[in-house]
């Protein structure tokens, strides 16, 4: 969590976990028995690489791709994405 002041008040925001919410995704697929290539097609992509980027934590699903990952995970968005605890900022 990153602290900013507003209005001399300390406020607190989360911070992403790329890495751990890449590895969770591949975890949440791999459970719901999707591969990467079903993946892929489900959600119109070309490529594969882009689920990859996630996976390695290189970069997050869109909005829009989280609503649909939410979906087909049964999941909530906040429990896909995970955030950094005080400790490792």
């Amino acid at each position: 969590m990153y602290n900013f002041f507003e209005n001399k008040k300390i406020i607190e925001y989360p911070v992403i976990d790329m890495e751990a919410t890449g590895n969770h995704i591949k975890k949440l697929r791999k459970n719901a028995n999707f591969s990467v290539k079903e993946l892929k097609e489900i959600l119109g992509f070309e490529a594969v690489q882009t689920i990859y980027q996630w996976e390695k934590g290189k970069s997050l699903p869109s909005l829009e791709n989280l609503f649909l990952l939410s979906n087909l995970f049964k999941k909530e968005i906040n429990e896909i994405v995970l955030i950094k605890n005080k400790q490792q900022v």
